[in-house]
């Protein structure tokens, strides 16, 4: 007696229903997807009980003549696909043929539509994939699809949905992220009747994005436009201060299509490197159009995976995509000092006029000395000094020149001093500039020796006489399975026998450190991560400049905080520590104005 049998229709409908239609938000997304593919310019989606109860989805795109109707709830049925040619350039969202089969397997099914042309739709009812009715029916050209009681008859996969505010806030995000891409569409929410989104057609994405995400969101994001021979990226990304805690507000969109991906999302992340404070998130809505051929979207039955080809050579435009654009906009925060909120590149309200004075203006003189990069600040060369320190890879500084010449993203300035041996204290513009001497120093360490790690060509400081490195078994290890990548950061490690070391040289760049407290830097930092120095070398590059930066208490003259102030101007990104924190802040005068009761 055979034992293989051949499943019905009906089972294979369900289980086809499994993969697809997962909770009652993938219902949404599929209809979502079939009315923005038939060229909607408005979708409204009521939702009953989380969905459980009614989803209705209307739209007004080109609808189908009766005979379309009745084929796009079988299996297998698409008007999208063609030839098996066109399954490798995929343009539109949907294109398996299996959406509307699978809900109808497990819900009552209703579908209303009406082409243009015709004089009245046709009404289909379906019961568990079951035909119960069909007939002409009166309505406006579109489409609307109902689905009640969805999983009835799969009470193992109701059973298993989270709780309605959960599955609620699903269907909210599939609304969203659509609604952001789409801003020629209206889009409209209704849950038990009351409104929760209703994004009206725009005639741009940042004004879409302000009617979802808010005004003072909107406001604050960068647009990215950028084109190659690989891929088109277009979208808005946050400045790093407006970053938020959580990442709700990330949306990818690849050749229109709603998907997640890890590598593309690791690439923004990378162009804010060293930009981000610790656990904060971007906020970004990006739209990558790429060559169909180049992406394969029939990967899994809900199409929110994608296979990306040459996904290294995307990524990397994506990431210099995002520094590009960080790097051309002004980020200095301002402080509102009535809220004590910062915001980032609010307009400048011009109260007072700029008089840079020969005497303040952040300018010196040649051979002025500079903080120290090698040695400690109490060695400090003064102008009337012309000490040339052994092993100092700066020698003397370079003659600092006029700000004027050489400022591109800080403003102009006249410093005036340190508040609490902590901050430099600077006029400017319109207002007054606070500079941490901590971050703004880290920032300047930090891309120094970025900038010489990549180009290989890592100054280093010998030590006239090795320091001695006493490790335990486990360190040992790691200095051994690293001492190649070691050697690149500018340590140079010789064995001593047994578990110590003899530490010849190290990256002079970080000279403000004792040579031995440096290299226990990248030590622990291998012990606590237990990863290689080639994975890690971000956070511990990091971690050197941070302690090998002036700190505050530190006492800096005038001529050191320029030497500061001129390297800060030269980095890519001078406005944030590699942690994230602000270097400087702005108050504008009309804040003070209105402290001191000046207004009005």
């Amino acid at each position: 007696m055979s034992e293989i049998n051949i499943l019905s229709e009906d089972l294979i409908n369900k289980i086809a229903a499994g993969e697809v239609v997962e909770r009652p938000a993938s219902v949404v997304k599929e209809l979502i997807e079939n009315a923005l593919d038939a060229d909607a310019t408005s979708i409204i989606v009521e939702i009953k009980n989380s969905g459980q109860d009614l989803i209705r989805i209307t739209d007004n795109g080109k609808g189908m003549n009766e005979v379309d109707a009745r084929k796009s709830v079988l299996r297998h049925a698409t008007s999208k696909l063609k030839t098996v040619e066109d399954l490798f350039s995929i343009g539109t969202l949907g294109f398996r043929g299996e959406a509307l089969a699978s809900i109808a397997a497990i819900s009552q099914f209703s579908l209303i539509t009406k082409q243009k042309d015709q004089l009245e739709g046709f009404n289909l009812v379906l019961e568990g994939g079951q035909v119960i009715s069909e007939g002409a029916i009166g309505c406006d050209q579109g489409t609307t699809i109902e689905i009640r009681n969805l999983f009835f008859n799969t009470p193992v996969r109701k059973k298993f949905l989270k709780t309605d505010a959960v599955e609620l806030r699903h269907i909210i995000d599939v609304v969203t992220h659509y609604a952001l891409l789409h801003e020629s569409v209206d889009f409209k929410l209704t849950h038990e009747n009351h409104e929760l989104l209703n994004a009206p057609s725009m005639g741009d994405q940042r004004s879409n994005i302000a009617s979802i995400y808010g005004i003072s969101i909107a406001k604050e994001l960068l647009e990215i436009d950028y084109e190659d021979d690989l891929v088109r990226i277009e979208g808005l990304i946050c400045k790093p201060l407006n970053s938020r805690n959580d990442r709700n507000q990330q949306v990818l969109f690849v050749n229109n299509r709603w998907v997640r991906s890890k590598e593309l999302t690791d690439a923004v992340y990378e162009g804010y490197k060293s930009r981000l404070f610790v656990n904060k998130h971007p906020i970004f809505v990006l739209s990558l159009t790429l060559n169909p051929h180049n992406v394969d979207v029939n990967v899994h039955p809900q199409k929110m995976e994608i296979k990306i080809e040459q996904i290294n050579e995307v990524s990397k435009v994506v990431t210099q995509s995002v520094i590009k654009t960080l790097e051309k906009h002004n980020l200095i925060p301002l402080m509102d000092v009535e809220s004590e909120a910062l915001t980032m590149g609010a307009e400048v309200r011009k109260t007072y006029t700029f008089e840079p004075s020969q005497q303040t203006t952040l300018k010196v003189e040649e051979t002025t000395a500079s903080y120290s990069d090698s040695y400690d600040l109490g060695s400090y060369v003064t102008p009337e000094e012309e000490v040339i320190e052994k092993g100092d890879y700066n020698k003397i500084s370079e003659p600092v020149k006029e700000v004027e010449q050489i400022v591109e993203k800080l403003p102009h300035m006249k410093i005036f001093g340190q508040v609490h041996k902590t901050f430099f204290v600077a006029e400017t513009e319109g207002g007054v500039l606070f500079i941490d001497q901590h971050a703004a120093h880290e920032r300047v360490m930090y891309e120094k020796f970025m900038k010489q790690f990549k180009d290989a060509s890592v100054s280093v400081q010998e030590l006239l006489q090795g320091g001695v490195l006493e490790l335990t078994a486990a360190e040992k290890v790691l200095v051994e399975e690293n001492i190649e990548e070691l050697s690149v950061m500018g340590f140079s490690i010789e064995p001593f026998g047994g578990n110590t070391f003899i530490l010849k040289s190290v990256p002079s760049v970080f000279g403000r450190l004792q040579s031995r407290d440096l290299f226990q830097v990248v030590l622990h930092e291998l012990v606590i991560g237990r990863n290689t120095l080639q994975e890690l070398k971000e956070l511990i590059i990091t971690r050197m400049a941070c302690r090998s930066a002036v700190m505050a208490g530190d006492e800096l003259t005038i001529n050191e905080m320029t030497k500061i102030l001129s390297d800060l101007q030269k980095t890519d990104f001078p406005y944030t520590c590699p942690h994230g924190r602000p270097t400087m802040i702005k108050t504008e005068a009309f804040e003070l104005e209105k402290k001191f009761k000046r207004c009005g």
